[in-house]
């Protein structure tokens, strides 16, 4: 499964023509934090506005681009979507912190964050690995934190 930063700098072509349209520059999450339901891209200029594509728009996810339809969600759409979850603590509903959102894993043909990708500080990351937890159950993203409702079982580590 791809990881949601490597949607960073792919370029999005459209139209029968597949002309470039933009880069993505942000991934707008739910604010369960369960799908990706935008992809903020750069317009390459100065004066253009801020255009959010709509996930849901996008038929195809390579490693160097992706191909969408040309639908953007409106401000009001933007709003309700737009969560910035990176570097918020993930803490299981016991109370035990798991770590720090790093990224997250997603099915491309849905949108469907499938797992997170957990931190625990520098040291352990480079010697143990960043663990991968698997999203089962209800997931709460906050303000300052994402609760995990699921099983305590994680999927292990990423070297």
């Amino acid at each position: 499964m791809p990881r949601g930063s490597q949607l960073i700098g792919l370029t999005v072509l459209t139209g029968p023509d597949l002309r470039p349209i933009g880069e993505v520059r942000e991934v707008l999450l739910s604010p369960d934090g369960r799908r990706i339901c935008g992809l903020v891209l750069d317009p390459g200029g100065w004066l253009q506005p801020r255009r959010a594509l709509d996930f849901r728009a996008v038929r195809f996810v390579g490693e160097t681009s992706l191909i969408a339809e040309e639908v953007y969600l409106d401000g009001q759409q933007e709003s309700r979507c737009g969560r910035d979850l990176l570097g918020l603590p993930v803490i299981r509903r016991s109370g035990e912190e798991v770590g720090v959102m790093d990224d997250f894993h997603f099915d491309p043909a849905t949108g469907q964050v499938t797992a997170l990708q957990v931190s625990h500080g520098l040291v352990d990351d480079l010697l143990s690995g960043k663990e991968l937890v698997p999203l089962e159950g209800p997931v709460t993203a906050g303000e300052a934190a994402i609760l995990l409702d699921g099983p305590a079982e994680t999927g292990g580590s990423l070297s």
